[in-house]
Order: structure tokens, then sequence, then C-alpha cells
């Protein structure tokens, strides 16, 4: 499946800062999974089992439509889960920094960098996050045991798609004021 697939170079950010709750078809039944790194052009999610079919069933909600699965991984490495759960803790820190938009700026581009392991576990430790090699290890291990083997990428050309994107984005900025909204109450 992904041998053959084209090259999609990624020209369209894609976010995680919310997941996206949809439902797959798997023969007569749908499963339920998380969309991750979307965007308008498609989305990836784990999933427990190989999935060998080119194009799924996807459904938001009542409303239905096809995606292309264009890459697949297995197995993730250490190094991958460690990047991972360092940037999901860079995202954190950087939703906290509610007044300081240059130092937030700075932390959004750190996690898209890719490695750099040691850097990022430095500027957690500066903001107070500071994660020892073994608790590392151990929430590299937890995150192996409660993350499904397989890894799906998925490429999407649909209006229902796109009206979920958008919805995902409205909903997330509200979500966002209403944080901000609420830090501004407690800093007075």
């Amino acid at each position: 499946m992904t041998d053959n697939a084209p090259s999609i170079a990624r020209s369209e950010d894609r976010h995680s800062h919310i997941t996206i709750g949809l439902r797959c078809r798997h023969g007569d039944q749908w499963e339920p999974l998380d969309a991750l790194g979307w965007n308008e052009m498609g989305f990836n999610f784990f999933h427990p089992r190989e999935i060998t079919d080119a194009v799924l069933d996807f459904k938001r909600q009542l409303n239905a439509f096809e995606g292309r699965i264009v890459w697949t991984a297995t197995q993730a490495s250490d190094e991958l889960l460690t990047a991972m759960l360092l940037n999901e803790r860079i995202y954190q820190q950087a939703k906290r920094l509610v007044g300081n938009g240059a130092l937030q700026h700075r932390l959004l581009k750190l996690m898209r960098v890719s490695g750099m392991l040691e850097q990022k576990q430095a500027v957690l430790a500066s903001l107070g996050q500071s994660i020892g090699a073994a608790e590392l290890a151990s929430l590299v291990e937890r995150r192996r045991q409660e993350r499904p083997l397989y890894h799906y990428g998925v490429q999407v050309n649909s209006e229902v798609w796109r009206a979920t994107v958008l919805n995902a984005f409205s909903l997330s900025s509200a979500v966002a004021s209403l944080e901000q909204w609420a830090d501004s109450f407690s800093r007075n």
C-alpha cells in the first residue's frame, strides 16, 4: 500500500491540539478512532490491527466520507515516542503562556523541529517541567502499551471532512478563548 503510494509533500500545517472523533467501517461494524495530525487534506490515526484496504469509509456523527490510506507505520521507535511525549509537554507549556506571545511562538516552533530531544528536555526543565531519564523511559513504555501498533495516514477529498476541520477549528478557538478568560480571572 505505501510502496506504490505517490509521495505527498506536507504543504499544509497539521494539527493535533485536539483530536477529532471519527468512526471507521470495518466490515459491518463502525469502530471509533481519533484523527490526529489533521488538516483539510487528511489526518492520521492509530489502530490495533493491520488494515489492508486502500480506501476506507469514515463517519463524523451521521456524515460519511471516504479516505485513502497513503502511508503506514508500525511499532514506533523509542526516539519517536520520546519526541512525541516531549512535544506534547512543550505544547502544554505553550498553552499556559497566555501573556508571553514571543516565548509561546518559540515553543511552538521548537515542537515542529524533529530530534533535538536533549534541547527539548532542557527547555522543559527551564519551564519547571524537568523529566529524568528513568521517568521518560517509563512514559515511553506506557505510551507504547497504550497506543496501538499501527499508524495510518489518510488523504481525504470531501466536503464533509473539510466542514469537520472548520468545525474543529471553531471549537478549539472557543475553548482557547474560554481558557484565556478563566486565566485572566485567576490572575486578578
